[in-house]
Protein backbone atom coordinates (compact mmCIF):
# COMPACT_ATOMS: atom_id res chain seq x y z
CA UNK A 1 0.00 0.00 0.00
CA UNK A 2 1.39 3.42 -0.96
CA UNK A 3 2.20 5.86 1.82
CA UNK A 4 -0.15 8.81 2.12
CA UNK A 5 1.44 12.16 1.29
CA UNK A 6 2.83 13.97 4.32
CA UNK A 7 0.73 16.92 5.40
CA UNK A 8 3.14 19.83 6.03
CA UNK A 9 0.91 21.21 8.78
CA UNK A 10 0.91 17.87 10.66
CA UNK A 11 4.69 17.69 10.27
CA UNK A 12 5.04 21.24 11.60
CA UNK A 13 2.83 20.47 14.62
CA UNK A 14 4.74 17.26 15.40
CA UNK A 15 8.07 19.07 15.05
CA UNK A 16 6.90 21.84 17.39
CA UNK A 17 5.70 19.29 19.93
CA UNK A 18 9.06 17.50 19.78
CA UNK A 19 10.93 20.80 20.14
CA UNK A 20 8.76 21.78 23.12
CA UNK A 21 9.41 18.42 24.78
CA UNK A 22 13.15 18.76 24.21
CA UNK A 23 13.13 22.31 25.57
CA UNK A 24 11.28 21.12 28.67
CA UNK A 25 13.79 18.28 29.09
CA UNK A 26 16.71 20.70 28.81
CA UNK A 27 15.20 23.07 31.37
CA UNK A 28 14.51 20.16 33.73
CA UNK A 29 18.09 18.97 33.24
CA UNK A 30 19.40 22.44 34.01
CA UNK A 31 17.43 22.48 37.23
CA UNK A 32 18.61 18.96 38.14
CA UNK A 33 22.19 19.93 37.28
CA UNK A 34 22.06 22.91 39.61
CA UNK A 35 20.87 20.68 42.44
CA UNK A 36 23.33 17.87 41.61
CA UNK A 37 26.25 20.27 41.24
CA UNK A 38 25.84 21.32 44.82
CA UNK A 39 25.32 17.82 46.24
CA UNK A 40 26.83 15.28 43.78
CA UNK A 41 29.61 16.60 41.47
CA UNK A 42 29.93 13.25 39.60
CA UNK A 43 26.24 13.32 38.74
CA UNK A 44 26.69 16.85 37.40
CA UNK A 45 29.07 15.58 34.72
CA UNK A 46 26.53 12.99 33.58
CA UNK A 47 23.75 15.55 33.52
CA UNK A 48 25.83 18.03 31.50
CA UNK A 49 26.48 15.29 28.91
CA UNK A 50 22.75 14.52 28.83
CA UNK A 51 21.99 18.21 28.35
CA UNK A 52 24.45 18.40 25.48
CA UNK A 53 22.65 15.50 23.77
CA UNK A 54 19.28 17.15 24.43
CA UNK A 55 20.50 20.43 22.94
CA UNK A 56 21.76 18.54 19.88
CA UNK A 57 18.34 16.88 19.59
CA UNK A 58 16.65 20.24 19.95
CA UNK A 59 18.80 21.59 17.14
CA UNK A 60 17.68 18.82 14.80
CA UNK A 61 14.06 19.40 15.85
CA UNK A 62 14.35 23.08 14.99
CA UNK A 63 15.87 22.09 11.66
CA UNK A 64 12.82 19.85 11.11
CA UNK A 65 10.51 22.74 11.93
CA UNK A 66 12.31 24.99 9.49
CA UNK A 67 12.25 22.31 6.81
CA UNK A 68 8.55 21.61 7.23
CA UNK A 69 7.78 25.33 7.12
CA UNK A 70 10.06 26.30 4.26
CA UNK A 71 9.37 23.45 1.82
CA UNK A 72 5.67 24.27 1.27
CA UNK A 73 6.58 27.92 0.78
CA UNK A 74 9.29 26.99 -1.71
CA UNK A 75 6.82 24.72 -3.57
CA UNK A 76 4.30 27.57 -3.65
CA UNK A 77 6.89 29.94 -5.13
CA UNK A 78 7.88 27.37 -7.77
CA UNK A 79 4.22 26.89 -8.75
CA UNK A 80 3.76 30.67 -8.98
CA UNK A 81 6.78 30.87 -11.30
CA UNK A 82 5.25 28.11 -13.45
CA UNK A 83 1.96 30.02 -13.60
CA UNK A 84 3.81 33.21 -14.59
CA UNK A 85 5.60 31.33 -17.38
CA UNK A 86 2.29 29.85 -18.59
CA UNK A 87 0.62 33.28 -18.60
CA UNK A 88 3.60 34.68 -20.54
CA UNK A 89 3.28 31.91 -23.13
CA UNK A 90 -0.47 32.63 -23.40
CA UNK A 91 0.24 36.35 -23.88
CA UNK A 92 2.69 35.56 -26.68
CA UNK A 93 0.11 33.33 -28.37
CA UNK A 94 -2.54 36.06 -28.06
CA UNK A 95 -0.14 38.61 -29.56
CA UNK A 96 0.47 36.28 -32.51
CA UNK A 97 -3.28 35.76 -32.91
CA UNK A 98 -3.82 39.53 -32.83
CA UNK A 99 -1.28 39.89 -35.66
CA UNK A 100 -3.05 37.22 -37.70
CA UNK A 101 -6.43 38.90 -37.09
CA UNK A 102 -5.06 42.33 -38.07
CA UNK A 103 -3.69 40.86 -41.30
CA UNK A 104 -7.03 39.17 -41.98
CA UNK A 105 -8.85 42.48 -41.42
CA UNK A 106 -6.51 44.26 -43.86
CA UNK A 107 -7.05 41.60 -46.54
CA UNK A 108 -10.82 41.73 -46.00
CA UNK A 109 -10.80 45.54 -46.29
CA UNK A 110 -8.82 45.22 -49.56
CA UNK A 111 -11.38 42.71 -50.88
CA UNK A 112 -14.26 45.04 -49.96
CA UNK A 113 -12.54 48.01 -51.66
CA UNK A 114 -12.06 45.92 -54.80
CA UNK A 115 -15.71 44.84 -54.72
CA UNK A 116 -16.84 48.49 -54.32
CA UNK A 117 -14.67 49.53 -57.23
CA UNK A 118 -16.17 46.82 -59.45
CA UNK A 119 -19.80 47.38 -58.41
CA UNK A 120 -19.85 51.22 -58.20
CA UNK A 121 -20.60 51.73 -61.94
CA UNK A 122 -23.44 49.20 -61.76
CA UNK A 123 -25.01 50.95 -58.76
CA UNK A 124 -24.67 54.31 -60.54
CA UNK A 125 -26.49 52.96 -63.60
CA UNK A 126 -29.45 51.63 -61.61
CA UNK A 127 -29.53 54.69 -59.34
CA UNK A 128 -29.03 52.87 -56.05
CA UNK A 129 -28.09 54.97 -53.06
CA UNK A 130 -25.08 53.75 -51.06
CA UNK A 131 -25.87 52.18 -47.71
CA UNK A 132 -23.94 53.70 -44.82
CA UNK A 133 -21.71 51.13 -43.16
CA UNK A 134 -22.32 50.27 -39.51
CA UNK A 135 -18.70 50.35 -38.40
CA UNK A 136 -16.89 52.02 -35.55
CA UNK A 137 -15.29 54.43 -37.97
CA UNK A 138 -18.67 55.39 -39.48
CA UNK A 139 -20.22 55.93 -36.02
CA UNK A 140 -17.29 58.12 -35.01
CA UNK A 141 -17.60 60.15 -38.21
CA UNK A 142 -21.30 60.71 -37.48
CA UNK A 143 -20.43 61.96 -34.00
CA UNK A 144 -21.88 59.01 -32.07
Amino acid sequence: MADAPINPLDLLIKSQQAALKLTTDVLRSLQDAAVAGATQPAELTTQVADMARAVAGMSSAFTGIAGSSVQPLQDFIVRQREIADTVHTLAEAQAQLAGVMASLAEHHADAVNALETVTAPLFAIVGAQPTAPKTRAARKAEGG
